[in-house]
């Protein structure tokens, strides 16, 4: 598939010159003012205001004679320069105005061209990528096809494996039903045995402190020992001495019950632990079986997706290179004119202030006052 070529874009900007300007300076911005007759007490007032003696006249109807004064002086016409000052302000600033304006409208049209070419760009670009996302899928689809079957066949030879072993299983179950069945009719038929152990035992001790008392107490008798406080002793003892061979005799026999039935215990645990181990080493046998039946398919499923990813890892990389290089030009490009449109945009030209001319016709008409009395 062909990289689409980034398209040409040239910058366009408008070459102008300014012309230079000269001065709007001409000696018809002044003229000579002239003022006659001027007392002598305001001659000096004329004079810190820039106007000078030209003649003294005398009036001689006065004693001493009075002396009046003419005088002159160079002023500025302020509305000649005022008018010129106003055209010379406004063609410098519809001059720098003008310059602006081209140099915006050549970055917006250029700007518009770029937009317009880079969008042909990313139509081209979305064309090749829509042909390479055709090709790979298909490719995948293919390559997935074939996997999904492996995979089927290996999952179906796993549910025949997994039903002959469940089979086996159930068969085990059974035999193990029938032996805890025979183990419950043992742990019934033991226990029986054991009904009244010890009854001889506890006959024997009776008898035995019976026989005891007897002769002790026609011991107390044939040595003229006898009396009832004695004889009350001497039963209390024989008493107590019995009580205690009966209660250890029921310790033992408890014991012995104890004991029977932790045999009985051990023998029903040893029982399920051998039925579990069989089961296990079974179980283990037949999964073994058909683990490693499973894992040479799947190693198999494995190198088929592996070369699957090879070739569609190669087909991608090469793609996300055309896509990275093409990205590369397009934003160098981009950078490019930009960098251009912001450099024009940021070149202005300052045309006089108006602010300044205020100033400076404030001052003019400051300047321009005729004759004041002082």
């Amino acid at each position: 598939m062909p990289i689409p070529v980034v398209p040409f874009e040239a910058p366009d900007q408008t070459l102008f010159d300014i012309p230079r300007k000269t001065s709007a300076f001409t000696p018809t911005w002044w003229m000579t003012q002239i003022i006659t007759d001027i007392p002598t007490d305001a001659v000096g007032w004329l004079v810190a205001q820039g106007w000078q003696i030209t003649s003294v006249r005398y009036e001689a109807t006065t004693t001493p004679p009075t002396a009046y004064f003419t005088m002159q002086r160079e002023t500025l016409q302020n509305w000649i320069v005022l008018q010129s000052l106003l055209n010379e302000y406004t063609i410098a600033y519809n001059d720098a105005q003008e310059a602006n304006s081209l140099r915006y409208k050549d970055v917006v049209r250029d700007w518009t061209e770029m937009i317009e070419s880079s969008q042909l760009q990313f139509e081209e670009e979305i064309d090749e990528q829509n042909e390479h996302v055709t090709l790979y899928l298909g490719n995948l689809d293919t390559y997935m096809t074939e996997v999904d079957d492996l995979i089927d066949a290996n999952q179906a030879q796993l549910d025949t494996d997994i039903t002959a072993a469940a089979a086996a299983l159930t068969a085990m179950d059974a035999r193990v039903h029938e032996l805890e069945q025979d183990y419950t009719v043992h742990a019934i038929t033991s226990p029986q045995y054991l009904v009244d152990l010890g009854a001889t035992e506890l006959a024997r001790i009776n008898e035995q402190f019976a026989a005891s008392l007897a002769v002790q107490m026609q011991q107390l008798v044939d040595r003229g020992l006898y009396s009832s406080i004695v004889a009350t002793d001497i039963r209390a003892r024989n008493l107590r001495d019995r009580n205690q061979e009966i209660v250890s005799l029921n310790d033992r026999l408890n014991r012995e019950k104890l004991d029977n039935e932790h045999k009985l215990y051990a023998q029903l645990v040893d029982m399920k632990t051998q039925l579990a181990t069989s089961k296990e080493r079974y179980s283990t046998m037949t999964m073994a079986r058909t683990t490693a039946r499973s894992e040479d398919r799947h190693r198999a499923i494995i190198e088929k997706m592996n070369e699957a990813n090879m070739r569609l890892a190669g087909l991608q990389g090469k793609h996300e290179e055309n896509m990275k290089l093409l990205a590369y030009q397009l934003d160098e490009r981009n950078k490019l004119l930009i960098g251009i449109y912001g450099f024009v945009e940021r070149r202005e030209d300052v045309g006089p202030q108006f602010q300044e001319l205020t100033r400076l016709l404030t001052s003019l008409s400051d300047a321009g006052g005729g004759w004041v009395t002082p």
